[in-house]
């Protein structure tokens, strides 16, 4: 009796523990930059798939900004297959010349259509200069009201 009470506990925690290591794409945004080259602007970066699935499809979103940090538009941009290890590089073309933008939200699903992790590298970065882009556009802004 307790041998078959053993064996039925053994089983679901094997069962619980299969169902939390499923296999999955990670998506990470390695790097982004923005540039313009004779009035085209862009905004381009490098993804990487560390997971051990492809990435099916997925996307980014651009909002691009006038020079005092005023939102213009949003650009989304969507991407195909990333295989398991693989690095893709994207670039985003802009109508004219690029100001500022950012990068507002970069996504991947699996292929069922469910959102895998997606993580930016450059976060940290980004949240680091926040206080002097903050301070950057209202400068900008009084500037012009002036």
């Amino acid at each position: 009796m307790r041998t078959k009470y053993g064996m039925l506990l053994a089983v679901i925690w094997a069962m619980c523990g299969s169902a939390q290591s499923w296999a999955a794409g990670e998506l990470h945004l390695n790097f982004h930059m923005g540039g313009s080259v004779n009035g085209s602007g862009f905004v381009g970066g490098t993804l990487i798939n560390t997971g051990d699935e492809p990435v099916a499809h997925g996307y980014a979103v651009v909002t691009l900004l006038d020079i005092q940090c005023r939102p213009l538009k949003s650009v989304i941009e969507s991407f195909d297959s990333i295989a398991a290890g693989e690095t893709r590089s994207f670039r985003i073309a802009v109508d004219g010349e690029l100001k500022r933008y950012r990068l507002l939200s970069i996504k991947g699903f699996d292929a069922d259509g469910f959102e895998l992790v997606a993580i930016d590298d450059n976060e940290a970065i980004v949240k680091a200069r926040e206080t002097a882009e903050r301070a950057y556009c209202g400068q900008s802004k009084h500037a012009v009201a002036n």
